[in-house]
């Protein structure tokens, strides 16, 4: 493959996320042509994130984007999606979003007998095409530049073990893949889970992309619900608080402000 050229966006260097009072906390926007990595336990409101994330990207911002997906099935989530008036299949057909199904490759399943996508850049990474994790980022970088993606969001990265056949540690993977999407100038999502009482933050992943971002959820006690933190942002002034957050359909995740 041929040396990469840096991508130069001109006139921005913030990101909006248009999440209704996540901008607010953030100075304006994820840092542009930067890595942000999701975390939380199951459960969170992760990947509506993410979604999100795209979805007001292409829609608001006119910044068309690349939805890797490592453990969902892709025709649940759409139907998953519309309650929040996601149209997923709209946003294919338009050429504005690619989603690149690679969830089928941990089953060591074919998808020869699955629907076709709705729009032909979109595909599967079937269980024949179990790759190397260079040749992965590939496929993701020439896929968001076939459509001037700006965008992109992979969920998530505990199935990296699973897919790739190569025994690269998750840092090894995570380092690579930030790397080039840094230097192809794309804002990335990353999304990752918390196990058990692993503690967010400090994770491997975390020292390595430049923002974290933190989704919890209280189920006892006087302040049960849903939560996110800024744990980090380079390069920016962020809100060190504890910002309660809500989900409601037809909008998606909303901050909240503090009471």
């Amino acid at each position: 493959m041929d040396a990469e050229e840096e991508i130069e966006f001109e006139g921005d260097d913030r990101c909006p996320t248009g999440i209704p009072g996540l901008d607010e906390v953030i100075s304006g926007g994820f840092p542009r042509g930067r890595t942000i990595l999701l975390t939380g336990a199951c459960g969170t409101g992760k990947t509506i994130f993410g979604i999100q994330y795209l979805f007001n990207g292409i829609t608001k911002y006119n910044e068309p984007g690349v939805l890797v997906l490592l453990e969902q099935n892709i025709e649940q989530l759409k139907k998953d999606m519309r309650s929040f008036n996601y149209d997923i299949r709209e946003l294919e057909e338009v050429g504005k979003l690619v989603v690149i199904d690679a969830s089928l490759s941990r089953f060591n399943v074919s998808d020869i007998n699955l629907p076709k996508p709705s729009h032909d850049r979109s595909f599967s990474l079937t269980s024949v095409e179990l790759i190397e994790t260079k040749e992965v980022v590939d496929i993701i970088i020439d896929t968001a530049k076939e459509i001037g993606a700006r965008r992109i969001v992979i969920d998530s990265l505990p199935a990296l073990n699973n897919l790739v056949k190569s025994r690269d540690s998750v840092r090894d993977i995570i380092l690579n893949m930030n790397y080039r999407l840094q230097g192809n100038g794309f804002t990335s999502v990353l999304i990752d889970d918390i196990f058990d009482d692993s503690k967010p933050g400090f994770s491997i992943q975390a020292y390595v992309v430049d923002g974290v971002v933190v989704l919890d959820y209280k189920t006892s006690g006087p302040d049960i619900g849903r939560y996110l933190t800024i744990q980090k942002m380079r390069g920016t002034k962020h809100s060190d608080n504890i910002h309660p957050i809500r989900f409601t359909e037809g909008v998606g995740m909303e901050v909240l402000g503090l009471e």
